[in-house]
């Protein structure tokens, strides 16, 4: 008789369970709207970082005279 290790078990089931999440998300209504919304909360949330003003580099430059 063979037996099977908890390791292979538990990564068959994990493969398993990540091919069931991407049905259940690109298979439904809900799942492209929750892809969807989760795509423009990103892209806002990169906009957004986009307009934080940065920490000037050139400060750490010991050649800048006006940074002495």
């Amino acid at each position: 008789m063979q037996t099977t290790s908890f390791h292979r078990l538990s990564r068959v089931s994990g493969i398993i369970a990540a091919i069931l999440l991407a049905l259940l998300l690109f298979g439904t209504d809900t799942g492209r709207n929750a892809l969807a919304w989760m795509y423009l909360q990103s892209t806002e949330a990169i906009t957004n970082a986009a307009h934080i003003r940065s920490f000037p580099l050139d400060r750490f430059d010991p050649t800048c005279p006006q940074c002495m």
